[in-house]
């Protein structure tokens, strides 16, 4: 928080007028309000009386603090992804980077920055490629935070991208770095302490934020094992395993499209045509009616809603079926499909009605 920011805010808090709190330093109230309006700044010889008058300390009347709050982070998250929706990335990085600067030691914000900054050009192999190395120096730096749950973050995300990069030296180093599950979880800890006390709806949501997580992992095990039984010549492994993860989803109130992706993976890669054209006309009649977000599902009530509790779903389902038709032209895995009348078919419509404009 800006030092005028601190000094309105304080004063206001103890019901102070311009003038009372003037009156106190012996200053006038026009001085005051320069101050507040961040025309002027207070004489460094009447930081300590400010400081005592406004029941704080000088270290945080001046916003010398090493940590922003988790609401605060939580806030600039938002702003940052909605820059980047609506600026483009490179709009997104300049913000995250001016944000970094007044937060230079603050590992939690950096790696939470790097993340979202990861995520915006997730769907983009193009911008991701030309972006990465801007955004693997802020996940190593996080990596080295004397925090352990940053760091342990940090060199998951390297993991991962160290490991598309080819660098698997690299990505294996790392890997041994990183402590094994504990059982039972911090999570699980952390929500029987809650409700020991008490605490039902803190309870959920630390349950809840585990279980989205553990379900993504879920789903990323499951495209692999997809992947071994095919290429171990196990098709029939492969599709139980595909049908069984979408179950799983359905059950679970997850979005219909990661479902039926995962039985598209296994057709595509047995080159079954039918199968692949039929999976990708369930894709586009699940883009037409995007379902509720995760927290009207009774498994995730408690998980966090956006800020002004608008939906993304209709908005993010349009963008994944958009890149899945850009794709469809590049991707190696699709290109038996190129001569099928049926898949013909239904890349024109999907491009009339997802990739319009």
């Amino acid at each position: 928080m800006k030092l005028s920011e601190t000094i309105r805010s304080r004063r206001g808090a103890l019901g102070l007028t311009q003038e009372q709190l003037a009156d106190t330093l012996g200053v006038t109230a026009a001085a005051v309000s320069k101050w507040e309006n961040d025309l002027s700044l207070p004489d460094m010889a009447l930081l300590p009386a400010l400081a005592r008058r406004l029941e704080t300390d000088p270290n945080t009347l001046l916003g010398f603090s090493a940590e922003p709050a988790c609401s605060e982070i939580a806030e600039f998250l938002n702003l940052l992804c909605d820059t980047g929706r609506q600026k483009g990335f490179d709009a997104a990085l300049a913000l995250a980077r001016r944000k970094l600067q007044e937060y230079p030691a603050s590992g939690l914000l950096l790696v939470n920055a790097a993340t979202a900054l990861d995520g915006l050009c997730a769907t983009d192999p193009a911008l991701r490629s030309r972006m990465l190395p801007e955004i693997m120096p802020l996940y190593e730096k996080a990596a080295a935070s004397p925090d352990e749950t940053v760091a342990r973050q940090a060199k998951t995300m390297l993991v991962l991208r160290y490991r598309d990069a080819g660098r698997y030296a690299e990505a294996q180093a790392l890997l041994s770095e990183l402590p094994g599950p504990v059982m039972p979880g911090k999570e699980q800890m952390q929500a029987g302490l809650y409700c020991s006390q008490g605490r039902w709806a803190e309870a959920g949501q630390v349950t809840e934020s585990w279980l989205a997580l553990t379900v993504s992992a879920l789903v990323q095990a499951l495209a692999t094992l997809v992947e071994v039984a095919l290429a171990e010549q196990r098709p029939a492994d492969a599709d139980a395993i595909a049908a069984a993860g979408r179950q799983m989803l359905a059950l679970l109130g997850y979005p219909g499209l990661t479902g039926i992706h995962l039985e598209l993976v296994a057709a595509l890669k047995q080159q079954d045509a039918p199968r692949a054209v039929a999976l990708l006309r369930q894709l586009s009649d699940a883009a037409r009616r995007p379902e509720p977000p995760l927290q009207a599902q009774p498994f995730f009530r408690h998980l966090p809603a956006k800020p002004d509790g608008k939906g993304q779903t209709a908005e993010l389902y349009r963008a994944m079926m958009a890149e899945l038709i850009r794709q469809a032209g590049a991707d190696p895995d699709m290109a038996f499909l190129q001569g099928d009348p049926a898949f013909a078919e239904w890349l024109t419509e999907a491009k009339a009605e997802f990739a319009a404009g």
